[in-house]
């Protein structure tokens, strides 16, 4: 019983708090839905960070930083609208001091990239990338679509001894608003 109570009054806390601070932002830039050459649909976007001072404290103490770029898609077949698929695209930003260098790590494949200043990263994060959605051009006639976008810091990937305390300090709270679009078939050419 005292556990629910706690995990209740720390879910009220969460919910009842601030939205993320104007000075350290992350947000998508210019997406776009695009269709590729195999046929899925694509978001194309690149994200825009400004980490916080306690956020760029805590890489230069060795603490990965996690961002994370969401995309769903709702399926609605007439009043009824129910996700269907959710791509969580992760990456993680940590700095090597005995490289003097910071990572920009793609989680999902393994890819790395280094980059000596921490403005360089933020500039390779910024250019824009595909976001594949999982929803494939000849399923749009079948079903009426919505697809919703997102960037954030994954405060619940960080260490576990840091998880709690995030969750109530602005310097922690950095996320984008949902982008929406509704694809129909009239929207791209046939690959």
């Amino acid at each position: 019983m005292r556990l629910a109570s706690t995990v209740f009054t720390i879910a009220l806390c969460v919910a009842c708090s601030r939205g993320p601070s104007p000075d350290w932002t992350i947000d998508l830039i210019a997406p776009e839905l695009v269709l590729a050459q195999d046929g899925e649909l694509i978001m194309q976007a690149g994200v825009e960070w400004q980490p916080s001072p306690a956020v760029v404290e805590a890489l230069q103490h060795g603490v990965a930083v996690p961002v994370r770029v969401t995309l769903r898609s709702y399926r609605q077949w007439g009043p009824f609208r129910w996700q269907d698929r959710d791509r969580n695209h992760r990456f993680e930003v940590r700095y090597l001091p005995l490289l003097r260098r910071y990572e920009l790590l793609e989680t999902r494949s393994g890819e790395q990239q280094h980059f000596p200043r921490l403005s360089m990263m933020l500039d390779s994060l910024a250019r824009p990338r595909d976001w594949p959605t999982g929803i494939h051009w000849t399923e749009l006639p079948d079903h009426h679509w919505r697809i919703e976008a997102r960037a954030e810091l994954d405060r619940s990937r960080l260490p576990p001894p840091m998880r709690m305390p995030v969750w109530f300090d602005d310097n922690w709270r950095a996320w984008s608003h949902w982008q929406r679009w509704e694809p129909e078939m009239g929207w791209f050419d046939e690959p």
